[in-house]
């Protein structure tokens, strides 16, 4: 009985490891650029993603997210500041292991005239389009993502040294993992019956 008390304590606490916050870095490199008419290699986008799949259905939503940051704009965190005149934030966002990183998010505003204003939107898959207007001119750049375009992901796991946090790579435990150490617990409790049942 003691057994599986601490066997359950195991568990739990494996199932609690797994709800806590996850964090990835991403890259992508090699955009078309539109108004340049050329495909740029070394252009890069990259950002930070962290959240908690809370329902544990293997997908990390938009509801789920604590934090998304792009070229060192955090678009969960922007959207508070949002108002009449101007607007942050991130509309979509999806990540799975199975079907990779999906999001849709930008900023715009304006004077309260509508004079002049500006604003970006970046859709992987698609394209980060930036524009700025105001009475004399118009600007707009389209960076557009090709099959040439790549992806690099990464997990991170935030490390304390020194009073210090910085940000390892760190290897995410697969389902399997936790799988593989609910069957070996139980198959230790089976070995531990038996052998009482023989004294």
């Amino acid at each position: 009985m003691k057994f599986l008390f601490s066997a359950g304590v195991l568990l739990l606490g494996s199932a609690l490891a797994q709800a806590q916050p996850v964090q990835w870095t991403f890259s992508y490199t090699g955009f078309y650029d539109q108004e340049a008419g050329a495909f740029e290699s070394g252009m890069a986008l990259s950002g930070t993603f962290a959240g908690d799949d809370a329902d544990g259905d293997g997908l990390l939503e938009r509801a789920e997210l604590q934090s998304l940051t792009v070229d060192g704009t955090d678009y969960v965190a922007c959207a508070a500041a949002s108002n009449a005149y101007y607007r942050c934030g991130a509309d979509s966002f999806l990540y799975s292991a199975a079907n990779g990183l999906s999001f849709s998010l930008g900023a715009w505003g304006s004077d309260p005239e509508g004079w002049a204003g500006g604003g970006h939107l970046v859709e992987p898959g698609n394209m980060r389009y930036d524009y700025a207007f105001n009475p004399g001119s118009m600007r707009e750049h389209h960076l557009m993502w090709t099959a040439d375009t790549r992806l690099q992901m990464a997990p991170v796991a935030a490390v304390e040294t020194a009073g210090e946090v910085r940000a390892d790579v760190a290897p995410v435990p697969e389902p399997a993992t936790w799988t593989m150490l609910a069957l070996g617990l139980a198959g230790i409790g089976l070995w531990r019956r038996r052998g009482r049942a023989a004294r």
